[in-house]
């Protein structure tokens, strides 16, 4: 199966107040509204329940 053509466009900026979920790697990386790093994870679905839970 080939792979997806990447976009030579970078990605735009989350808008303020959100969570983001970001590959790094062959980890997640959880990071916080304001900008911070909250976690990397191994699994993606381990970075959703991070973001799960702590906007619960």
């Amino acid at each position: 199966m080939p792979r997806k053509p990447k976009s030579p466009f970078p990605p735009p900026p989350p808008p303020p107040g959100v969570w983001v979920i970001k590959k790094r790697d062959r980890n997640w990386m959880v990071i916080a509204p304001d900008g911070a790093l909250v976690c990397i994870t191994l699994y993606k679905k381990g970075a959703q329940e991070v973001v799960r839970r702590l906007t619960a």
